[in-house]
């Protein structure tokens, strides 16, 4: 029961996100912002109806992979002057991700969506870092590589998991699952209340 409440909790700051705070930004920006929390608000529901087993399903999988690449493109946009070449690259690079995990073999399938959570990961990680570096932006920023390195950590865990690096690991990340979805998106909204 509380882990469904957090999840239901957590799809209402995502849910929150997309309706308040999105007037500042591009409508590019807005786009990608709000398919990455809304991606995040359905995946939710679906934890709180269906369990994390959801997430063994190669659909969903693939969706969900969706809000770290959509929230990399929205930072991408929103704060570099030419996203273009990073948009093409997160681009191809999903469609390939994509077709390895319907139709290639089970380790090379996990890596695939792997490489692309990798590269988005980075650029919510890092992209944050730069700017509140190079001092073009505050300090609430920092809430989103935190919340990408706490998200992003726990993605490479589950990772090692199905390439059997670690023995009943996945019930102990299950367990903590619910409040780490919800502290990241909390940093996440956080974080991106600066603009």
């Amino acid at each position: 029961m509380l882990n469904r409440l957090t999840y239901l909790a957590t799809s209402i700051i995502a849910g929150y996100k997309i309706a308040n705070g999105m007037d500042t930004y591009s409508d590019l920006t807005t786009a990608f912002y709000t398919v990455s929390f809304g991606v995040l608000l359905l995946a939710c529901i679906l934890l709180l109806l269906m369990g994390f087993e959801i997430m063994e399903n190669d659909y969903v999988a693939i969706v969900t992979s969706l809000i770290p690449i959509t929230l990399s493109l929205g930072l991408a946009t929103d704060k570099l002057e030419q996203p273009q070449i990073f948009i093409a690259v997160i681009g191809i690079g999903f469609f390939v991700a994509m077709v390895v995990r319907l139709y290639g073999k089970n380790k090379i399938s996990a890596l695939s969506l792997g490489a692309i959570h990798f590269l988005a990961g980075s650029v919510i990680f890092l992209l944050p870092l730069f700017l509140f570096c190079s001092g073009k932006t505050g300090y609430k920023i920092l809430a989103i590589s935190l919340g990408g390195s706490l998200i992003g950590i726990t993605g490479i865990l589950l990772g090692l998991n199905k390439l059997n690096k670690f023995i009943n690991l996945k019930e102990k990340i299950y367990e903590q699952f619910p409040l780490i979805l919800f502290m990241t998106t909390v940093l996440f909204v956080f974080g991106l209340s600066e603009n």
